[in-house]
């Protein structure tokens, strides 16, 4: 553990614990959004002591000199002592605002003197209340003399909304950049190159695009932009008139829920749309712009198809809005991270897990006491009106293994959980806050009852706080897998991680086995099961209506 100096505070990090959560934790509330390090909204300043070189990727080398790094991804090897940033931000004016669709709106803003950047990266944007956003800008330095960029309009978003309902042109807002490594590379010339984004992750791709034509490359150029519906498209006229001028530019439109989409579009996602379209990607320069769920997806089928990963650049969008109200079970997150939740209903961009806390599991005498409680809690929650019928089907046994596992490797960073994270197991319970609130109250009481300190137990309970917002919901949603939809009913098969009793026939299942389970309930059965036609399965089997093999 490190020892850091903020402000002539003394602050104790906790082992794997980065410099923000440090920080937070303390109550020490430093500005921060995506927590993945693409927006570099919690710079802050070393000024004793050295930044691990993760800290300070993608910063302009102005900055790493000067000691900025993000606090979200420094995790300090030693002592350091931190400074807030000074003033990074120049004020100025909004030139223009248009609407480019129903959806989409176009700032043009003046640039401040000497603003260097490339048509691609990204921007942050923030208005007189401190509240900031990251846009990727579609301008091209040298060509264009404002800066652009392209806002959507998104359900509660904050600031999007602001900007299209309340900014007007002469109005002044803070911006900060430029950042991020998703730009045209001069190296590229006489490569192909496949440009692939979901809304307005059209922006930065038409700054590429223009860019690299700017410069007379060589290469083809595929853009592909994906959307919901065909209203979804914005700068038709534009991109086409580009594919007019320029032989070797062409561009795609894919809609993701029409099975016969009309005009030439592709139907289905975008990112699954590309690469089958373009199945060799070796010597392709590659982009992905948008959404974190296709970002992720496209960056794997890209490397499946021989992209090499230096030539993979990815610019992920993090949705995020302000909530109206607290939550009731929001009594230890702090108000900068209450400010901070994610929006999409995709997976968020936090990282998957809570920092480990050693501390907790020493408590905890190494797992043995935890399991003693898992076992009480379960008991309980069986037997509870309120909460049993979500367990409807599924073992007791099952879950205490499959908790127990997943919290060790929260407790101790042990990569000892292959299951689904919280969002994802979670996906069909309808669970209110009060439900949340009132299952936290019993594992809280479990928890006193075998003796672990009230400070421990509230620490417990801050680590399930951490997927409150993956659990509550009001509706159940689909299960995203590879950016894939999973139904709510159905089969799947699974190698056990861990040994357990089929939920048919009762025999044992090693660790390692091949079985098939129910994707909502994760009823499981052994392979012996699953291989008997259905008339000679146990009744268990057959009632499930189990696929035969």
């Amino acid at each position: 553990m490190a020892n850091l100096k903020y402000q002539d505070r003394e602050i104790n990090s906790r082992e794997g614990e980065n410099v923000l959560d440090a920080l937070l934790r303390q109550g020490i509330s430093i500005p921060f959004s995506c927590r993945s390090g693409a927006c570099h909204i919690c710079l802050q300043r070393c000024i004793q002591g050295t930044v691990p070189p993760v800290a300070q990727r993608g910063l302009r080398p102005a900055l790493r000199e000067q000691g900025y790094f993000m606090a979200c991804q420094c995790v300090p090897q030693a002592d350091m002592e931190i400074a807030p940033p000074t003033e990074l931000y120049a004020t100025m004016p909004v030139h223009s605002k248009e609407m480019l669709s129903a959806h989409v709106c176009k700032l043009l803003i003046e640039p401040p003197s000497n603003f260097v950047y490339h048509a691609g990266q990204f921007i942050n944007l923030r208005r007189p209340d401190g509240l900031v956003r990251s846009y990727s800008l579609s301008s091209l330095a040298g060509e264009d003399y404002f800066l652009e960029i392209h806002v959507l309009r998104k359900e509660g978003g904050i600031m999007s909304n602001w900007i299209l309902d309340e900014l007007k042109a002469g109005d002044e807002v803070d911006i900060l950049g430029a950042g991020g490594d998703c730009y045209y590379r001069d190296d590229a010339h006489g490569h192909p190159l496949l440009l692939v984004g979901t809304g307005t992750g059209l922006s930065p791709l038409v700054g590429i695009a223009r860019d690299a034509l700017h410069q007379q490359h060589r290469g083809e150029i595929h853009l592909y932009h994906g959307g919901r519906a065909s209203d979804r498209f914005y700068l038709r006229e534009k991109l086409r008139q580009m594919e007019q001028q320029y032989p070797n530019f062409h561009y795609h439109e894919c809609i993701s829920r029409s099975p016969m989409p009309a005009d030439g579009a592709y139907a289905g996602r975008v990112q699954e749309v590309a690469c089958a379209q373009h199945q060799d990607l070796r010597g392709w320069q590659v982009y992905f712009a948008g959404l974190a769920e296709m970002v992720d997806s496209g960056e794997l089928l890209a490397a499946e198809r021989g992209a090499a990963p230096g030539a993979i650049h990815t610019d992920a969008f993090a949705l995020r809005e302000l909530r109206k109200a607290p939550r009731n079970g929001d009594k230890i997150a702090s108000a900068s991270q209450a400010h901070n939740v994610a929006e999409s209903g995709m997976d968020d961009d936090r990282p998957k897990y809570p920092p480990p806390d050693p501390e907790l599991w020493a408590a905890l005498r190494d797992g043995e006491a935890l399991m003693q409680v898992l076992k009480d809690f379960y008991a309980r929650v069986y037997q509870d009106a309120r909460l049993s019928h979500f367990f409807d089907g599924v073992t007791q046994q099952r879950l205490i293994e499959k908790q127990y596992l997943f919290t060790r490797q929260i407790l101790t960073g042990e990569k000892i959980y292959f299951g689904d994270r919280p969002r994802n197991t979670h996906h069909w319970m309808v669970i209110s806050d009060e439900l949340f609130d009132y299952r936290a109250n019993i594992m809280g009481s479990c928890l006193r009852e075998h003796g672990l300190p009230e400070s421990m137990v509230l620490r417990f309970l801050e680590v399930e706080e951490y997927f409150r917002h993956d659990i509550v919901k009001v509706a159940p949603f689909a299960r995203i897998k590879g950016g894939v939809e999973v139904p709510f009913e159905g089969f799947n098969e699974i190698i056990m991680d861990v040994g357990t009793l089929c939920d048919s026939c009762g025999r044992e299942v090693s660790a390692g086995e091949k079985v098939i389970y129910h994707v909502r309930i994760g009823k499981i059965y052994c392979s012996d099961c699953s291989s008997r036609p259905n008339h000679e399965m146990p009744v268990a089997a057959a009632e499930a209506g189990l696929p035969q093999r």
